[in-house]
Parts: C-alpha cells; structure tokens; sequence
C-alpha cells in the first residue's frame, strides 16, 4: 500500500511538470503598465512537427498557428492591459507591440505518451519554442536591424526572450496543463501565453503578498 501511494504521488508530480518556462533573455528594461497591448505572430517558418491529428490535417493546423497562439496570448495579455490581435498591415503608436515568431511546434505522439507513461522516458512528448519581442509602439523608430525590420517591429525594444516547454514525461494522464492522451499543441500555447504574461507582469499572482505581519 505504502508502495502503491509512492508511485502514485511520483505520477502526480510528473503529470503536472507540463508547462513552459523562459529559456532565455536578450533583454529586459522593467518597464511596465502599457496603455494597450498589440499582438501579432508569425509561424510560416515554424517547424510542425508530431501528430496534429490526421496526416492531411497539418498544413491545416500550420496555417492556423498564428491566429490560434495570438488568441491564447490576447487572453492572458489583457490581465495586464487592453489587448487586440492586429489585423494584416496595421501599426499601432502607443503601448506595446508583443511579436512572437513560433519556431518549433511539435505535437508529439498520444500513442507513445500512453506506452510511455508518467514514469517513463518521454516519449511522444509534445514540444514548443517560441521567440518573443516586445517593444514601445510609441517610441520613434531608431536602431532596428534587418530582422526586427523584416517583422515589422518599431521603436524601442523592452524585452525580448525565448520560451520552450511542452508536455515532457506526463505520459497518458492529462490535466489543466497537460494533453494526456489528447492534442498537445492548444495545450502548449495556452501554457506559452501563460508564461508571457507571468514574465511581464511584477508579482502577477501576488504571492510577495503577506496577510500577516510574521516572518516567513
């Protein structure tokens, strides 16, 4: 018995280890309070990988990749301040203009993560990587290279990160956060939106809060 709720609360704990963490920043001003927020997000380059549902379903899924991750973002950016995805050929002037270039979009395998299971290796794991850019749609447009340039990004840049994550060893158990046996791709974009919006906003979750006045 004693054995079986080891086991159990081992497969708990790795259930819940889906999710996306920032893998790395170029840069970081600690600005904050936008006026708006303005979303736009390229994945023509995306590398799609895995099982998105049947095998003629891909080029579908693809295509809409940058209307699906702006959305996730849209919902977790407007915590923060009113947020709108932007329609082709639009430019905002004031707030925040949040790109994000998806790079790897890789949705596993539901069959292997069922061999696999939350004890195992991670096999079928979905995987996402995501490049982040935000800069001040307000501030004249100065320093911006080729690649920023090509994106269509203007003014000052205020962060700029990588994201990376996906559903690891959670094997066929799903959760809030993880697919299980089912599509791992909506889940890893909520989690990458997720992980936005927690990177840019100071104590979002408010846990430097204190009820009390005692020493923790």
């Amino acid at each position: 018995m004693k054995n079986s709720l080891l086991l159990l609360a081992t497969a708990s704990a790795l259930t819940g280890c889906a999710g996306v963490k920032v893998a790395k920043t170029d840069i970081a001003t600690g600005a904050t309070d936008p006026r708006a927020i303005y979303i736009r997000t390229y994945a023509e380059e995306a590398q799609f990988l895995g099982r998105h549902g049947h095998d003629g379903e891909k080029a579908i899924r693809h295509s809409l990749a940058s209307t699906e991750f702006s959305k996730a973002l849209k919902e977790e950016l407007e915590k923060i301040a009113p947020a709108r995805v932007l329609a082709a050929g639009e430019t905002p002037t004031v707030g925040w203009l949040v790109e994000s270039n998806l790079e790897t979009v890789d949705a596993g395998s539901p069959f292997w993560r069922a061999v696999n299971g939350p004890l195992g290796p991670g096999f079928g794991s979905s995987k996402i990587r995501v490049h982040v850019r935000v800069t001040d749609a307000g501030a004249r447009r100065r320093g911006v290279d080729a690649k920023d340039a090509s994106k269509g990004a203007a003014g000052k840049v205020l962060y700029e990160f990588d994201l990376a994550g996906g559903s690891r060893g959670q094997g066929g158990s799903g959760s809030t956060y993880a697919p299980g046996l089912g599509y791992a791709t909506p889940f890893d974009y909520k989690n990458a939106a997720q992980r936005v919006s927690m990177a840019l906003s100071p104590d979002r979750g408010r846990t430097g809060g204190r009820t009390t006045a005692s020493v923790r």
